[in-house]
This record gives structure tokens, sequence and C-alpha cells, in this order.
């Protein structure tokens, strides 16, 4: 029985992440009956309860050696863990990980991350010593793939596929559709210099539109959500807690989704529902671009005309390259069967 340990940013109340460690083991499951996935995480009970695998804590050392001493493949993804915008304390966890790893002898693949940015020269060194001793990259999309190789990773091939949670089945929510038309959702973020983004968004939406305000990060997130409720008194705050793909069955309820959280324009796409992208990180940039979708601006200095334009100009993304990024994601999980000793 083959056993896979999933490193990211797990047990931490973000939903995306939950999404893409949902996603990743439900690809494992089917493509490898009987494997034995281990999640690094924060919270190894609530892990096990959202997702049915056992949980090791990730900032325990011993525990952690044991998981990896006793493992066959480390996944170290997805999300975007290679980056130091959150701090160089972060990506030295995650290079650490995967250099113990190494060290005791357990394959390792960088798997369907989004990388960067690094902006410090000791993390572009350190990325590109860890990352060339892995067996295998896939990247999110192409511009992680063209900052890899910047900073000099060669030997393993790195393959452009997509984020897991493409390939996440949805789950029907147990919250009713918003009553009226349009049905709106807004996901917002909190970001350095972006104070006046629920100003914004709030000025930006239709008149008598039926508003769901979603904090994908909880609680990081209910500080701007709380805001933007406060602007539009009708609006629903989603602060109930749902499973991954829930996520996904709740977008099925809207006409659009507009968001400054990345995987809540996955979520949109997956429902086949439209969707405006607000750009704060090159990651949002690069799926807007893959998706066509509309650009309702950066968070940073939302402007609410532009915003209103690109939700009226919002359409349903084509099912066809839906279907594409899905097959990409599951391509994820191919090449980590092909380091397999079973495979």
């Amino acid at each position: 029985m083959p056993r896979v340990v999933i490193s990211g940013y797990f047990g931490l109340g973000n939903a995306g992440d939950e999404a893409v460690l949902a996603a990743t083991v439900a690809m494992l499951r089917a493509r490898l009956p009987g494997v034995e996935p281990v999640a690094l995480t924060a919270d190894p009970l609530t892990t096990n309860a959202l997702h049915g695998i056992a949980g090791v804590p990730r900032m325990a050392p011993r525990r952690l050696l044991a998981a990896l001493r006793g493992a066959d493949l480390l996944l170290s993804g997805g999300g975007s863990l290679l980056q130091d915008a959150t701090s160089l304390r972060s990506l030295l966890y995650y290079l650490a990980v995967l250099a113990v790893a190494q060290r005791v002898g357990c394959r390792t693949m960088v798997f369907a991350q989004g990388i960067g940015p690094l902006r410090r020269p000791v993390s572009r060194r350190l990325v590109r010593r860890v990352v060339d001793r892995v067996e295998a990259v896939t990247v999110r999309d192409e511009a992680s793939a063209a900052l890899l190789r910047e900073v000099g990773v060669r030997r393993p091939p790195i393959e452009v596929t997509a984020d897991p949670v493409f390939a996440l089945a949805p789950v029907e929510a147990p919250i009713a559709p918003p009553p009226g038309r349009p049905r709106i959702a807004v996901a917002l973020r909190p970001w350095p210099g972006a104070e006046g983004a629920a100003q914004a968004v709030a000025a930006a939406l239709p008149a008598g539109a039926s508003v769901q305000i979603w904090p994908l990060h909880l609680p990081y997130d209910l500080p701007v959500a709380r805001e933007l409720a406060s602007r539009l008194p009708a609006a629903r705050l989603i602060d109930v807690p749902l499973r991954p793909a829930q996520w996904i069955g709740l977008a099925r309820t809207v006409d659009v989704v507009v968001a400054a959280r990345l995987h809540a324009l996955i979520f949109a796409a997956v429902a086949g529902v439209a969707a405006v992208a607000i750009d704060y990180d090159p990651k949002v940039a690069a799926l807007r671009e893959r998706l066509g979708l509309p650009d309702g601006g950066p968070l940073t200095t939302l402007d609410p005309k532009r915003l209103a334009a690109a939700i009226g100009a919002a359409k349903p993304p084509a099912l066809e390259g839906v279907a594409a990024l899905a097959d990409a994601a599951r391509r994820n999980v191919e090449i980590a069967a092909s380091l397999l000793p079973a495979a």
C-alpha cells in the first residue's frame, strides 16, 4: 500500500487550500486504490473530519520526520507554497520539508504549485537548490514555470498542469439560493493598501442584486466581509463551515462570482458560472488570462465604474476550457503515480 504525504497550508481555515487537499486525495484514491494519503496539517482532527485521512502536526519535528521516513512520496502542494511574499519563514518551512524528505530517502514532487513571488536573492538560491533535487515538478500556470527556469531550476522537467480543484466534483451546499436576480457572490480578502475595497465593491454592484459574501479564509477574511455586509444590509454573509466541494455547489446557485480570492474564481469555473477577477497577486492575473475572465481591476485601487462594467460583461466559462483544465489537474496525479513503486 503506497503512502503519500501531502505538504501544504492545511488545517488553517482556508477553503481554497482545503479544496486543494480534497481534490488531491480524491484523485489519488481514484488512480491508486489502497493509497494511504497523510497530510501535514495544523489541525489533525479537523483534517481527519474533513478529508477522512490521517493528519500529522506540521510543526512537530519528530512526528513529521517519522511520517516522511514511512512514506513512499512527498507531494509539496498545491497552493502557493514556494513564495516569500507571505514571509521568508514560510518559504523556509516548505523547502525544509522537501529537503528532509530527500535526506531520508522519500521521493519528492512539487505538485501543482503556483510559484512566487521570490523577491529575495536567498529565496531564489534556496528554491533552485531544493527543487533541482525533486523527482518531478508540476505548476499551475506558465508564469510559475518561467519563474522556476529564471531562478535556475534545470534538472526535473517542469510541466504546466492546473490547480487540483478543477477536478473536484461539486456537492450541494446546505444553503438556500439567494432570492431575486442577479445573484452575485463576493469574496474579498484583506490586503495592504486595499482598505477601500469593500466600499468600491458595494458601489459597483447592480441595484437590486441578491448578494452573498464569502469569507473563504476564516477568521482572516471576516473583517472585510463584515465591512461589506454593513454596506449591503440585505446581503447574506456565509460564515457557516462548508466542506470544500460544497463551495462549488454554492457557486452553482449564483449568476456571477466577484472575487479577490483565487479559489473563489476556480469554484465559479467548475460550477460553470460567470466570474470577475479582482487582481492582488500574479496568480490571479494568470488564472484570469487562462480562463478569459473580465478584469475587475487591482484590489488596491478598485474603480467602481470599471468593476461594474466587468460584472455586466461577465459570462459563464467555455465548458471545453474548464474540462481541459480538469484533465490537466488529473495529470498531476498521473505524474505522482509514476513515482510510486506500485505504479
